[in-house]
């Protein structure tokens, strides 16, 4: 069965909702841990790396997504995310992911199976780690 997260992702649903588009080059910073955004970002075109403590948990691309968590718990970031390559990005704020859930339920469906992967994925390497320690 294909997952929701793992469909081509229609990008015109971003711009529907008014979302801007930004850019950043290779290297730089997007977002940085202690820090509140209040926005979700999806990654048009290039690659950003998700590192925590200075270790890079993920790379993501295209038609991917990251910052999330800004929107459901709008808390200081406790990772840092920065471009691995030249990319494209939308700005997500919480007003516009609300109207896209509404016009495309899909799409919190994709939203939750991602954080869904992710905390399991920081639960085996956190049960990893304890395997590595006893």
């Amino acid at each position: 069965m294909e997952r929701a997260e793992d469909r081509h992702i229609d990008f015109r649903i971003f711009r529907d909702v008014d979302s801007c588009e930004t850019h950043y080059p290779a290297g730089a910073e997007i977002l940085g841990p202690g820090k509140i955004s209040g926005v979700m970002y999806v990654v048009k075109e290039g690659t950003v790396a998700i590192q925590i403590q200075g270790i890079t948990v993920e790379q993501i691309s295209d038609g991917s997504i990251f910052g999330e968590m800004g929107i459901v718990d709008p808390r200081p970031h406790s990772a840092t995310i920065f471009a691995v390559t030249n990319v494209d990005l939308y700005v997500i704020n919480e007003q516009q992911f609300l109207m896209l859930v509404r016009k495309t339920p899909l799409f919190a469906l994709r939203v939750m199976r991602i954080l869904a992967r992710r905390i399991r994925a920081m639960n085996l390497r956190l049960t990893e780690a304890d395997r590595v320690t006893a």
